[in-house]
């Protein structure tokens, strides 16, 4: 049984998510309630395996857009729960990146190795997905996809990093790594910063695809998006390991070691970076130094990305619920609420509420 992991978005008053059962949640940021009752999502009945969904959401226009292990795409009412629109991404091929909403266009991958463009049409906390272009790539796709500027960054398990125009998906270039690409890339400065299941992280030209630098000191594959902050770009490796490398060159500058895998991505906070690992651990370090400030212990694997708003972070667990830890300024943690709001806590048909559990941290 497939059951997904993803991050938590942020939107507005609300977090949006999906649990490691399949269910969509919007709850409230400040309490951790639902605003309303947890919907799974639905799947045909000889798919009942593949009700995840490991991306982050989408929201826009009062919608949220989810993309199904099953390979469809789920639009649901923010307000309500309801299933506005199901979109058949591919019939025989599984989504695993997110979906990626930019100017009333969505863009997502599956595991079909295509790239697909869609133009959405609002109405009536209605929408319509409109087919607008294809690009096929040589492998499976388990990224979601990026935009600077004019320009749609994908990677993908054939090694490969794509860059194409956004409006048309013509194919402006190909840069070539050592191993399978599942990283979400990110862009900033005109360049793209990803990991690859080689071991190595790659800093590539945004206009040319040229290698700029390369990271080769990891023992274990790359998962989750790095994250920048200045100067600094911060990358979570499979090994245990976040590496905070120069982001002009690549160069080490310290390094955190965790005794699980760090599978997600870091947040920044103020001057603080917030690490989640498979060991249970949430940390918080000093960007500059790597300076441990404060840590929790969950108890639960964590592999979820990290999510933060202010001094607010919000994370998955898996536990089956999901948290909100204020890091307070000298980086003390000290958790807000706990929902455990997923299949295998609600028994009886009984609801527990944040305040009914005590905090870790």
């Amino acid at each position: 049984m497939a059951q997904g992991w993803s991050g938590t978005l942020v939107d507005g008053d609300h977090l949006i998510l999906t649990s490691m059962d399949g269910h969509v949640m919007v709850l409230d940021r400040e309490t951790g309630k639902h605003i309303w009752k947890p919907d799974l999502i639905r799947v045909n009945e000889k798919e009942e395996d593949k009700r995840a969904a490991y991306g982050m959401p989408a929201a826009s226009n009062g919608i949220v857009f989810v993309g199904v292990y099953d390979g469809k795409l789920q639009a649901m009412a923010k307000d309500t729960g309801r299933v506005v629109e199901t979109e058949v991404v591919s019939d025989d091929f599984e989504i695993i990146g997110g979906p990626l909403i930019h100017q009333n266009k969505l863009f997502i991958g599956a595991t079909d190795g295509i790239l697909r463009s869609y133009s959405l049409e609002f109405s009536n906390q209605q929408v319509s997905f409109n087919d607008e272009w294809e690009f096929e790539v040589g492998g499976e796709i388990w990224s979601t996809p990026v935009i600077s500027g004019e320009t749609l960054i994908i990677t993908s398990l054939d090694h490969s990093v794509y860059a194409l125009k956004k409006d048309t998906g013509e194919l402006l270039w190909i840069a070539k790594t050592g191993g399978a690409i599942a990283a979400t890339p990110t862009v900033e400065k005109n360049t793209v910063y990803v990991g690859s299941f080689d071991g190595v992280f790659y800093a590539f030209d945004l206009f040319t695809g040229e290698e700029i630098w390369t990271f080769d000191k990891a023992s274990n594959w790359y998962w989750g998006k790095a994250v920048i902050n200045g100067d600094m770009i911060y990358v979570p490796s499979l090994d245990g390991n976040l590496y905070a490398l120069d982001v002009n060159s690549g160069k080490k500058e310290w390094e955190l070691e965790t005794q699980g895998a760090i599978v997600g991505s870091p947040t920044i906070v103020s001057d603080m970076l917030v690490v989640g690992s498979t060991d249970g651990e949430l940390r918080i370090v000093e960007t500059g130094s790597g300076e441990l400030l404060g840590s929790c212990d969950i108890g639960e694997s964590i592999e979820s990305s990290i999510t933060s708003e202010g001094s607010d972070v919000y994370f998955s667990v898996r536990d089956h619920s999901v948290r909100s830890i204020v890091v307070k300024p000298n980086g003390n943690p000290d958790e807000k609420w706990d929902a455990p709001y997923f299949s295998n806590l609600l028994k009886d048909d009984k609801n527990p509420q944040p305040s009914d559990w005590s905090p870790d941290c």
